[in-house]
């Protein structure tokens, strides 16, 4: 009884050491974003720097920008998202925006994944702020106003729910802290049990001479004296408990160990 609850516990323990929170976030690298054929251009301004520009005015005033194919998320897990997009007032004149996108598949049997729903963040120059919009929030008014030059990060969410609705939320942080969210909105859309995957990131309309800047990874900000998402209170919890598991582990297969040998 005693063997078998050591290695109850120790498989407890490992289980915890394998598991945690997993970042599977998307990398939308340069080489990812596919431009031409009237999906405006691409430039790439640092290694870690793309911009990107809207190309031809479309008949409902949207100039069309590139899109990226790289995520690989699954709704069945639940869907999370992160773009991180540079701001800088100096960039835009007053009335510039551009907007992004995120969309989902949906998939019936033998047959090509097709576009089921977007959700659409407008991000526009207002006097000296830029103001974050979402299509589908049913609030009046922006989700943020913004007043400082730096790097954003906008996270997509989606999940489906017990009751089989399709919802979504938008939130905008500046390096760990929130600036602002829409909360999760259900979407009202068709066959939402047909919803699979992440079908593309599109920056769908840029009117905007100088573009969007899009971020592979989010630079680090020697001035930020907020926490930072590395160091935040859920991950400290998380990897003090990681390192307790761990030290435990070691106990019990050492004890195990000499056991044996007795």
């Amino acid at each position: 009884m005693k063997k078998f609850l050591k290695l109850s516990i120790f498989s407890i323990l490992l289980l915890l050491l394998m598991t945690g929170p997993v970042k599977a976030l998307t990398v939308w690298n340069y080489e990812d974003w596919k431009d031409g054929n009237n999906y405006g251009t691409k430039t790439k301004i640092s290694a870690n720097i793309t911009n990107l520009k809207g190309e031809n005015e479309e008949s409902d005033g949207m100039k069309v920008g590139p899109y990226n194919k790289a995520s690989k998320a699954k709704l069945s897990d639940g869907i999370t998202e992160e773009v991180y997009v540079g701001l800088d007032k100096d960039n835009y004149q007053n009335g510039d925006l551009f907007e992004l996108s995120i969309a989902l598949n949906a998939q019936e049997a033998q047959k090509e994944p097709k576009y089921l729903t977007e959700a659409v963040v407008m991000t526009q120059k207002s006097g000296d702020n830029f103001v974050i919009i979402a299509n589908w929030d049913k609030n009046d008014g922006p989700i943020a106003t913004i007043d400082s030059n730096d790097v954003y990060t906008y996270k997509w969410e989606f999940k489906k729910t017990s009751d089989n609705k399709l919802q979504v939320k938008f939130t905008i942080l500046n390096y760990g802290k929130e600036i602002g969210t829409t909360g999760f909105v259900e979407l009202e859309v068709a066959n939402v049990e047909k919803a699979t995957d992440v079908r593309y990131l599109w920056a769908c309309n840029i009117k905007a001479n100088y573009g969007v800047d899009i971020y592979t990874t989010l630079p680090s900000k020697a001035s930020n004296t907020e926490e930072s998402p590395e160091t935040s209170d859920t991950n400290i919890l998380f990897y003090f408990s990681l390192a307790i598991a761990s030290g435990l582990c070691l106990f019990y297969i050492k004890k195990s160990c000499l056991n044996f040998k007795s």
